[in-house]
């Protein structure tokens, strides 16, 4: 079976020019790799599944207190419970039999989309739920993110720090998704950020599906490893030379699934100019639009309507 490879962190901090160029091949070419050496130690990890696992396994009633309608933040479908066949990422597929909850970084209200405070369940509803996901996510913010930007930027060519000034203040879309047995799914699509980090469970087989020049191949759980891959933004930002790849989520084995996605989004005012070009693109537009595409005419997620 053909693998994706894996991408040292630790090596892109150190600006390891092997790694650097393996990092430029990976994201030339497929735009989906394996990161280690990230420095998360495992019981952050696993506690957060366990916690999200619990989660899901609350009575309906209880989830739904949690749902998007309540939630405070602009667009509400950014945050929040999201039942069983609640959202569609493929239009043609149709809606997903999985269940999801996003966080975000946790700021002020704000009149700026995507910005603000989620609703979460406290310890007496979730014992950990919020506790362990937002540990989680400082520990991917200022361990993973900041080293991986600079290792994208050296390999494109630029400054380690070329893209530190859109990304003081970035939105972050912090879900955790849960696959029921045998049957759950998540249509074909890319994402339409600048990349996403994405924490699976440590399965006997791949759920994760990716295109690929010879078809779509499994994505296994490595053991100590994230899988990211590239989304829109990324790909529009760098003319194309960056690959957006689209994938699917099919598990069908005996057992749930526990995945923790983190969709990362420049600042919210972001002005994004492709490479080469006069061309402008909002940020906060693109976000929108793909709110708009999933939640509200389901047609789906990033490039979702090109896929069947």
């Amino acid at each position: 079976m053909e693998n994706l490879p894996i991408i040292s962190l630790k090596k892109l901090a150190q600006e390891e020019r092997h790694e650097i160029e393996r990092l430029y091949l990976v994201c030339d070419e497929r735009g989906f790799f394996y990161l280690n050496d990230y420095g998360i130690v495992k019981e952050v990890i696993e506690e957060t599944i366990a916690a999200s696992r619990q989660f899901f396994e609350l009575p309906e009633a209880i989830k739904k207190d949690y749902r998007q309608e309540v939630q405070t933040i602009s667009p509400k479908t950014s945050r929040g419970y999201v039942s069983l066949y609640g959202e569609a990422v493929n239009g043609k597929a149709g809606f997903d039999p999985k269940e999801s909850f996003n966080l975000g970084l946790e700021r002020p209200h704000s009149e700026k989309p995507f910005t603000g405070q989620t609703i979460v369940p406290n310890d007496t509803v979730a014992p950990g739920f919020a506790s362990c996901h937002y540990r989680l996510q400082n520990e991917i913010m200022t361990k993973v993110v900041p080293p991986l930007l600079k290792g994208i930027a050296l390999a494109l060519g630029l400054e380690a720090t070329w893209f530190d000034r859109f990304f003081t203040d970035p939105i972050l879309i912090h879900r955790a998704a849960y696959y029921p047995p045998e049957i759950g799914k998540a249509g074909k699509h890319t994402d339409s950020g600048m990349f996403t980090i994405l924490i699976q469970e440590n399965l006997p087989e791949a759920s994760l599906r990716v295109k690929t020049d010879r078809g779509w191949i499994g994505v296994p759980c490595l053991e100590d490893t994230f899988v990211i891959n590239l989304g829109d933004m990324l790909q529009m930002w760098t003319k194309g030379k960056f690959v957006s790849t689209p994938h699917e989520v099919v598990h069908n084995l005996p057992v749930d699934r526990i995945s923790i996605p983190l969709f990362l989004y420049p600042n919210i005012d972001t002005i994004i100019e492709p490479f080469g070009t006069d061309e402008k693109i909002s940020t906060r537009e693109v976000m929108l639009q793909d709110y708009r595409s999933i939640w509200e005419t389901h047609e789906g997620a990033g490039r979702a309507k090109e896929l069947t």
